[in-house]
C-alpha cells in the first residue's frame, strides 16, 4: 500500500471522527487502497454504531483488533487496509485508554498475523504492523514485566534485520524507542541478552564474509552478497542499542566484534569500528579493562597504510585506540603505560603520509599526549635520577618512549619530516617542558643537523624553525645553546649554527638578563672584533650581521626575565652607554624598555591577591610564566630607580632620530614616565623647551595674547611664532608621551605648548598638536572640565584645514567636550554642549563628502558612548542628548532643520529604539514634511526611510498611520525624486506590515497610486523577500530589491541619502573644509513649485568672480542668528559662514 498511509496519522486528529477524516480526505481519490481504507473506516463505524459506542480512536481500535483477529479468513487486500487503518489510529489513543491485557491480547493478534500472512502483505502494510507494535509494546504494554513485553520485542527485532529498508528503519526506531521506555533493569537485562543471542546467531556469518573475501581476494569495492546483508542490518541495531544494553553484555558483544578485527580488512570492518567506537564511548573501565590485551592486539594492525588497510580505516582504529587508551588511564593507568609505546609505534609511521592523513593523525597524536603526559609531574625528579634511567614511574616510562619513537624515525630518514610531524614534535616540547631537556636530548640535535644540511631557501625550513622554537620556549635559551652552541671558527672566521639567532629572538621568554650580559654580549662582540679583522667583505658582512642579529636579542631577554629585580641595575648602566655612542641599539633598547615596564605593570593592574600567581601566557610563543605581585613591584622598583637617566638619554635622542625610529622611542619614553617621578618628568619636559629656546618665547606668546585679549583686537592680534616648524614637531612628539602621566602643572605647560602649535600655520603641526589634544581631553577629565571655553575658541578660532587627518581630530576634541558637557549635567555646561553640537551639525550640511562624513561617525559615536554609559546612570545623559538634537528641529532655518533630520537618520540607523524610549522625535520630524523647504523634505522622506527599514514589524505597525499621512502627500511631486522615495518607503512598508494594512490606511485620493505601487511589486516579492525583512538594512541608504535601477538613477547625481547625507547631488566640485559656498539660511528654494534658484546659479551659471562671492558671504552673515550662549565667548562672533541657531 502507498507510503502516505503509514504516515498519515499526523494529520488526523482525535476529538473529530476518524472515518468522517478519512472520507473528506481521499473522497475524491481514484487510488485503489484509498477506496479500501475508506471501506474499512466505514464499516469499521458501523460496527460501532450498531454497539452504541461512541465514534472514539479507542472504539474504532477495538473494532479493527477484532476485525484483524480473523485474519485467516480475509483476503490481502482486506489485510492491508485494516494494518493500515490501524496504524493511523493507535497514535491517536491516549496512553490509558488501553488496559495492559488489552494491549498484550492485540499484540499476540498482530503478530500471528505476520507470522501467518507476512508473505502475502506489501512493504507498507509490514511496515504498519511494525509501527503499530512498536506503539502498544511502549506506550501500553507493562514494561517492568518481560513477559508483557518479549513477544512484542521478538518480533520487532526480527525485523530490524529485515531486507527491505522502511521496514527495518521502522523496527529499529521501535527498537529504540522500546529500549529507552525500559524502567526495570532485570527487564532490560532480558532484552540486551536477546540482541547478544541474536548477534551470537550470526557471528559466524559475519566471519565466513571476512574469509570468503580472503579467499576470492574480493575487497571492499566488492558487493557482498544479499545473503550477508543482515550481518550488516545487526552491526546497525548493536549501534543503536549499545547505550542502553547491560554492562555484561557489553562486554560480550565487544569480544566478539573483536575477533571478526582480528582477519584482515573487510566490508565488515568499518561497521564493527562503528559499533566498537560506540561501545567504548557508552562505557567506563569496567568493559575495557578485563579485555584491554585483545583490544590493542585487535586494533594495532590496522594502524598502517597499505593495500590491507585503507586510509579511512586506518583512521579510524588510530581513533579508537586513542579512545581506549584514554578510558584505560582513567581505570588502570599502568595497562594504560604498557600499551603506550604500541600504539605510537603505529601511529607515527601515519605522521609521515599525505597532508589529510597526517593532519588527522596527528591531531589524535596530540590529545594522546595531552592524556597521558604530565611535563610539571616530570620536573619533579632529579636530574641525576633521569639521567641514570632510575625512574620507574608510569607517565616517565611513557614520555621516555615517545621521545624514542620519534628519536628513532629522526634518526632514520634523511629529509626534513612534513609539517603534521613537526608540530606533533613542538606540542610535544611544550608538553614536557624543561624536562624535555633530558629526554629530548638527541631528537634536539638530530633537528639541529637538519637545519645545517638544508638550504637557507626550502620551503620546509619554516616549520624545522617553528619546532626548533618550541623547544627554545620549552627549555630556555640556556640549555638550548648548552646544545647547540653558536660559535665562531678560529681560523676561518665561519659561525656554526648561527640559524638559531633568528630562532632565539622570536621565542625566548621568561630567560635571565644575566645569562644575555655574560654570554650573549660577548658574543657580539666577538663578531664585532672577528669583522675588523677580515678582509672579504663578504665574509665581514656576515659577521657584522651575526653581531646585530646577537645584539637584537635583547628584546627577546626582556620578555618576563626571571631576574629583572636582580640584574637591571647592572643592564641599566650598560644600556646608558650604548645610547651615547651605538645609535644601532637604539630601537632595541625602546623595546625593552617598554616591555619591561608595561609587563610588570599590567601584572599590578590584576586583581587578585598580592601573593597570587597571575598567569601572564603569550598565545604567540605558546609559552606559560608566572609572575606574582610582589615581583612585580620589585621590579618596577628598580626600574624607576634608573628611569630619570634612561628617560633623559632616551628624550635627547627623540630629536635626533628618523621619524621610522621615534614611533618605538615615544612607547619607551611613555612607560618610563608612567614609573618616573612626576618632578623630574616636568623637569625633563622644561629642559626640552629650554633647549630649542621656546620657554621663553612661549612666554612672549601668552603675554601678547593676553594683551590682545583685552584690547578685544583679535584681527590685529597677529600670529606669535613660537620656534620653527620643525622645532615645534619634535616638542609636540614629545608632549605627546606626557600625556598620560601628567600631573595638573604638566597638563597646563603642555596645553600652552599644544595652543602655539595650534595657532600657527602649520598643518602637519596642527595635526599631531589636534591630537594631543584629544588625548589630553579623555585622560584627565578636569581639564576638559575647568578649561572648557578656552579649548572651545581654540578650536573654533583654527583655521579650517583640507587635511582629513585634522579634520578628524579637531572633531574628536569635539566628542568629548560634548560628552562632558553633558555627563556634568549642570546648568552652565547646556550652553557650552549647544556651541559644539553647532559645530558638529553645521558641518553635517558641508559640501564635501569626507566632512559629512567625519561629522556623522562623530554624533554616532557620541551616542554610542552616552547610551553605554546611560545604561548605569539611568539613561539620563543619553537621553538629554536626544533631546538637545531634536530641539533643533523647532528653529526656523531650513538649513539647521535638515542637517539635524540627517543626524538623526544615523542614530535611528544604529539604535531604532530612540524612536520608542524619545516618544516626541518621531512626531516633530514628520510634522516637518509640511514644510515646503526642499531639502528638509528630502532629509525627513530619508529619515522616514531609514525609520521603517530598522524598526521591527510590530513596532512598526503603531506608526503607520502617521508614516502615510505624512508621505503621500508628496507621491504627486516627481521633482527631486520624492515620488521614487515614496515608492520606496511604501514598498518597504508592504513588505513588512503587509499590503491590506498599509491600503487600509490610504486615503481616497492616493489609492490608485499605492495600488499602482502594489502593482509594480508583484514578481518582486519571495518567501526570502519576507524572511529578510526583519533583518536591519546593510546602510542605511540601502535598497531594497527591484529597486537597483532606481539606486543608480540616484547615485548618478549624487542626491543625499538618509544613511550618507553628506552625498549631495549639487555638488560639481567639493571645495575643501569649512569653505563651502553653501549659504545656510537661504530661503531661495523654500517654495517647491519654482526652480531652485539660489543653487541652480552657483552649480551652473557660477559666482562670476571673486568680490560677488566676498559681497554675497557678507550680507548673508548679517542675517545669521546664533545661540544666546555665543556672546560668552568672544571667538565664537567669528562662526559666520554657518548658521547657529539655540532650540527654543
Amino acid at each position: 500500500m502507498d507510503d502516505e498511509m503509514a504516515e498519515t496519522s499526523q494529520i488526523f486528529h482525535a476529538n473529530s471522527d476518524i472515518c468522517q477524516q478519512l472520507l473528506t480526505r481521499y473522497c475524491h481519490s481514484s487510488a485503489a487502497q484509498h477506496r479500501h481504507l475508506c471501506a474499512t473506516a466505514a464499516a469499521s463505524r458501523s460496527i460501532i454504531q450498531s454497539s452504541t459506542l461512541p465514534l472514539t480512536p479507542i472504539s474504532y481500535f477495538a473494532a479493527t483488533i477484532t476485525s484483524l483477529s480473523s485474519f485467516k479468513s480475509l483476503d490481502s487486500t482486506a489485510l492491508a487496509a485494516l494494518t493500515s487503518f490501524l496504524s493511523i489510529i493507535i497514535p491517536l489513543i491516549s496512553r490509558c485508554e488501553i488496559r495492559q491485557e488489552k494491549a498484550e491480547d492485540a499484540v499476540r493478534v498482530l503478530v500471528g498475523v505476520v507470522e501467518d500472512r507476512g508473505s502475502n502483505l506489501g512493504t507498507s502494510s509490514v511496515r504498519a504492523v511494525v509501527k503499530s507494535l512498536g506503539i502498544l509494546v511502549t506506550d501500553f504494554c507493562n514494561l517492568n514485566d518481560w513477559k508483557s513485553v518479549e513477544l512484542g520485542f521478538e518480533l520487532l527485532l526480527k525485523y530490524c534485520i529485515d531486507k527491505r529498508p522502511k521496514v527495518r528503519k521502522c523496527a529499529q526506531d521501535c527498537i529504540l524507542a522500546v529500549f529507552k521506555s525500559l524502567g526495570s533493569s532485570a527487564v532490560s537485562k532480558k532484552a540486551s541478552k536477546l540482541i547478544y543471542l541474536l548477534a551470537k546467531e550470526h557471528m559466524p556469518l559475519a566471519a565466513e564474509i571476512t574469509t570468503t573475501e580472503i579467499i576470492n581476494g574480493s575487497r571492499n569495492d566488492r558487493i557482498v552478497n544479499l545473503d550477508h546483508q543482515e550481518a550488516l542490518h545487526l552491526l546497525n541495531v548493536m549501534k543503536l542499542a549499545v547505550p542502553y544494553l547491560y554492562i555484561k553484555i557489553r562486554t560480550r558483544t565487544l569480544s566478539r566484534l573483536l575477533k571478526i578485527l582480528k582477519s584482515p580488512c573487510s566490508a565488515l570492518t568499518r561497521p564493527v569500528f562503528e559499533v566498537v567506537l560506540t561501545i567504548f564511548e557508552n562505557s567506563g573501565t569496567e568493559v575495557i579493562v578485563p579485555i584491554a590485551e585483545d583490544i590493542f592486539e585487535s586494533l594495532v594492525p590496522y594502524i598502517s597504510l597499505g593495500e590491507k588497510n585503507p586510509v579511512e580505516t586506518a583512521i579510524f582504529a588510530a581513533t579508537l585506540a586513542n579512545t581506549a587508551l584514554c578510558k584505560l588511564r582513567d581505570g588502570n593507568l599502568h595497562k594504560s603505560i604498557s600499551y603506550f609505546p604500541l600504539v605510537t609505534e603505529s601511529l607515527i609511521g601515519l605522521l609521515s603520509a599525505e597532508a589529510n592523513i597526517s593532519l588527522q593523525a596527528a591531531n589524535i597524536f596530540r590529545e594522546l599526549i595531552n592524556h597521558l603526559i604530565d611535563g610539571e609531574m616530570l620536573l619533579t625528579f632529579k636530574t641525576q635520577e633521569m639521567e641514570d634511567k632510575s625512574v620507574h614511574n608510569e607517565k616517565f616510562i611513557a614520555a621516555k618512549s615517545i621521545c624514542t619513537a620519534f628519536y628513532n624515525v629522526l634518526r632514520t630518514g634523511c629529509e626534513i619530516p612534513n609539517q603534521h610531524f613537526l608540530s606533533v614534535l613542538a606540542h610535544l616540547f611544550l608538553k614536557l617542558e624543561e624536562a624535555s631537556y633530558m629526554l629530548m636530548e638527541g631528537i634536539i640535535l638530530k633537528l639541529a643537523d637538519l637545519m645545517n644540511a638544508c638550504s637557507s631557501g626550502a620551503s620546509e625550513i619554516i616549520h624545522l624553525q617553528d619546532c626548533i622554537g618550541s623547544a627554545v620556549v620549552a627549555m630556555g635559551p640556556e640549555k638550548i645553546l648548552a646544545l647547540i652552541p653558536i660559535s665562531l671558527g678560529v681560523n676561518d672566521f665561519s659561525c656554526s649554527n648561527g640559524w638559531l639567532i633568528p630562532i632565539l629572538k622570536k621565542n625566548i621568554v621568561g630567560s635571565s638578563l644575566q645569562f644575555f650580559m655574560e654570554h650573549i654580549i660577548p658574543l657580539a662582540e666577538s663578531f664585532e672584533r672577528a669583522s675588523v679583522k677580515v678582509k672579504k667583505s663578504v665574509i665581514r658582512r656576515d659577521l657584522q650581521a651575526y653581531s646585530l642579529g646577537c645584539w637584537g636579542l635583547l628584546p627577546a631577554f626582556c620578555r618576563q626575565p626571571s631576574d629583572t629585580y636582580r640584574s637591571f641595575g647592572t643592564l641599566a648602566n650598560l644600556l646608558i652607554i650604548f645610547l651615547k655612542k651605538d645609535s644601532f641599539m637604539l630601537e632595541n633598547i625602546a623595546i625593552s624598555l617598554r616591555e619591561l615596564v608595561s609587563q610588570n605593570k599590567k601584572v599590578l593592574a590584576s586583581d587578585q591577591r598580592s601573593e597570587e600567581l597571575t598567569e601572564v601566557q603569550s598565545t604567540d610563543l605558546k609559552a606559560r610564566n608566572f609572575y606574582s605581585r610582589k615581583i612585580a613591584k620589585k621590579n618596577l622598583k628598580v626600574l624607576a630607580s634608573c628611569s630619570k637617566e634612561l628617560l633623559q638619554a632616551l628624550v635627547s635622542f627623540l630629536f635626533e632620530s628618523p621619524p621610522e625610529t621615534r614611533k618605538h622611542l615615544k612607547g619607551a619614553i611613555g612607560c618610563l614616565i608612567s614609573i618616573c617621578d612626576s618632578s623630574e618628568t616636568k623637569q625633563t619636559f622644561m629642559d626640552s623647551l629650554k633647549k630649542f629656546q621656546l620657554l621663553g618665547d612661549m612666554v612672549d606668546h601668552e603675554k601678547v595674547e593676553h594683551e590682545t585679549n583685552s584690547s578685544g583686537d583679535k584681527e590685529q592680534g597677529g600670529e606669535v611664532s613660537v620656534g620653527t616648524d620643525a622645532e615645534r614637531h619634535l616638542i609636540l612628539d614629545l608632549a605627546s608621551c606626557f600625556v598620560d602621566a601628567s600631573d595638573e602643572d604638566l597638563v597646563k605647560l603642555l596645553f600652552c605648548v599644544i595652543k602655539c602649535a595650534l595657532q600657527a600655520r602649520d598643518e602637519f603641526g596642527q595635526i599631531e598638536a589636534c591630537q594631543t589634544l584629544c588625548r589630553i581631553l579623555e585622560k584627565h577629565p578636569w581639564f576638559c572640565s575647568s578649561q572648557f571655553a578656552v579649548v572651545m575658541d581654540l578650536l573654533s578660532g583654527v583655521k579650517s584645514s583640507a587635511n582629513i587627518e585634522f579634520f578628524k581630530s579637531r572633531f574628536a576634541c569635539f566628542q568629548t567636550l560634548l560628552i562632558q558637557a553633558i555627563t556634568r549635567n549642570l546648568d552652565d555646561d547646556n550652553s557650552k554642549a549647544f556651541l559644539v553640537l553647532n559645530e558638529i551639525i553645521l558641518t553635517l550640511k558641508d559640501s564635501n563628502e569626507e566632512g559629512r562624513k567625519v561629522a556623522y561617525d562623530a554624533i554616532n559615536a557620541i551616542s554610542c558612548k552616552l547610551r553605554k554609559s546611560s545604561d548605569a546612570t539611568c539613561g539620563a545623559p543619553y537621553q538629554k542628548f536626544l533631546t538637545m538634537i531634536i530641539g533643533y528641529l523647532s528653529g526656523s532655518s531650513p538649513h539647521i532643520k535638515s542637517g539635524v533630520v540627517s543626524a538623526l537618520s544615523v542614530l535611528v540607523y544604529s539604535d531604532p529604539d530612540i524612536c520608542l524610549t524619545v516618544p516626541d522625535m518621531f512626531p516633530s520630524v514628520m510634522e516637518l514634511l509640511h514644510s515646503k523647504a526642499i531639502e528638509i523634505i528630502k532629509a525627513v522622506l530619508g529619515f522616514v526611510k531609514v525609520f521603517v527599514s530598522c524598526l521591527k514589524t510590530n513596532d512598526l505597525q503603531n506608526f503607520l498611520p502617521d508614516i502615510a499621512d505624512g508621505i503621500l502627500r508628496w507621491s504627486s511631486v516627481s521633482r527631486h525624486h520624492f515620488k521614487t522615495k515614496v515608492t520606496v518607503i511604501l514598498e518597504i512598508m508592504m513588505r513588512k506590515c503587509g499590503v491590506p494594512s498599509v491600503k487600509a490606511l490610504t486615503p481616497e485620493k492616493y489609492k490608485d497610486y499605492v495600488q499602482g505601487v502594489v502593482m509594480n511589486r508583484r514578481g518582486k516579492t519571495s518567501s526570502k523577500e519576507i524572511e529578510s525583512s526583519e533583518s536591519k538594512p546593510d546602510h542605511p541608504d540601502s535598497f531594497p530589491r527591484g529597486q537597483h535601477k532606481r539606486k543608480r538613477e540616484e547615485s548618478t547625481k549624487n542626491e543625499e541619502g538618509p544613511g550618507r547625507p553628506w552625498k549631495r547631488r549639487d555638488d560639481r566640485k567639493q571645495p575643501p573644509f569649512g569653505k563651502s559656498f553653501r549659504k545656510a539660511g537661504h530661503s531661495d528654494h523654500s517654495n517647491l513649485p519654482n526652480r531652485r534658484q539660489g543653487h541652480g546659479k552657483r552649480n551652473y551659471s557660477g559666482v562670476k568672480n571673486l568680490n560677488e562671492k566676498k559681497i554675497m558671504k557678507k550680507k548673508h552673515q548679517e542675517n545669521i542668528r546664533r545661540p544666546a550662549v555665543v556672546s560668552k565667548f568672544s571667538k565664537h562672533k567669528k562662526v559666520g559662514k554657518k548658521t547657529e541657531i539655540q532650540p527654543t
